[in-house]
């Protein structure tokens, strides 16, 4: 059974602050342990849209890619794929560049060489195969930032998602590290902004969902299992950070998790939402009423196609 690990929200001090329970987290899962020095660590982030207000601080990534650097001796590659749709002329690498800049993302603050996932063209990547006999897609193209490294670590901001149910470590950690023509081929038919609340048809919607985790299998392929996945249950909000704008936080801040195994970690995520007070008390037992994504059949299908297993002993630490 896969080990999720639980650092809360409760009891922040000086000694005890969230750079502190991040490395504890790390450190106590052992992550850092597959590294040797001398490795290529690539750090997988959520940046967000301009007009997203909740994106993470750089320093809850910068408490984890310390932990990588001191392990590998090497400045981590910390990457995010360009946007698929320019609301703002903000979609190119420079721009691109120029607004995680603005939001605080910058070689010095992440403590790693920040890069688009895909090249400076946003489509330079390498084509893996997604590992099953009926695969739609065959394979996907992972970009090369993350494809020409030793190990990934994929830090998730939590958020709803209106096609996938939750946006953590499986779709960080697959759809998201695909170059740009990759991800409109997963999307295939499918608007990946809703704003007008016309949903796609439930047939469209589950191939996409299937769709996406092929892709995560095939970047499993590309980085032959090296891979470790943090999911930060910190305002999450009802969009995801690629939208341009965001609603209040649906729950309150529940602290980080980390696991080996995303499908493990995402159902213990999932779990943690439902129950939550704030978010329990609003009527909501699912995401299905805001994002009309049934995300436990999402989670059925992962283990399905051995993406992992969702019964996960969880361990939390305080």
């Amino acid at each position: 059974m896969n080990r999720v690990i639980l650092v809360d929200a409760k009891g922040m001090a000086v000694e005890n602050s969230v750079v502190n329970k991040l490395q504890r987290l790390i450190q106590e899962s052992g992550a850092a342990d597959d590294l040797s020095e001398g490795m290529r660590v690539a750090i997988k982030v959520n940046t967000s849209e301009a007009g997203y207000e909740y994106g993470l601080r750089p320093v809850f990534i910068r408490a984890v890619t310390d932990v990588a650097r001191d392990a590998s001796k090497t400045r981590p590659t910390i990457c995010d794929g360009l946007r698929l749709v320019d609301y703002w002329q903000k979609a190119n690498a420079n721009n691109f560049l120029n607004l995680a800049r603005e939001k605080g993302y910058s070689n010095d603050t992440l403590g790693g060489n920040f890069v688009v996932i895909g090249g400076f063209s946003g489509d330079e990547g390498e084509l893996y195969s997604c590992e099953l006999p009926d695969s739609e897609l065959g394979g996907v193209e992972v970009g090369t930032a993350v494809c020409r490294s030793d190990a990934l670590w994929v830090l998730s901001h939590v958020t709803l998602h209106p096609l996938f149910g939750l946006s953590a470590a499986l779709l960080n950690g697959g759809f998201d590290c695909l170059v740009a023509r990759a991800k409109s081929r997963v999307l295939r038919g499918v608007d990946p902004y809703p704003f007008n609340g016309q949903r796609p048809p439930l047939e469209k919607l589950r191939a996409f969902q299937r769709r996406a985790l092929e892709s995560h299998l095939g970047v499993r392929a590309a980085m032959d299992g090296r891979i470790f996945y943090v999911n930060y249950l910190w305002d999450v909000t009802p969009q995801p950070e690629y939208f341009p704008f965001s609603g209040e936080p649906v729950t309150g801040n529940l602290g980080f998790l980390a696991s080996r195994d995303p499908v493990a970690l995402d159902a213990a995520t999932f779990d943690l939402i439902r129950e939550s007070h704030s978010f329990a008390k609003t009527g909501v037992d699912s995401v299905r009423e805001i994002g009309e994504v049934d995300f436990a059949k999402v989670l059925k299908d992962a283990e399905t196609m051995g993406v992992g297993c969702a019964g996960g002993a969880l361990r939390r630490l305080s």
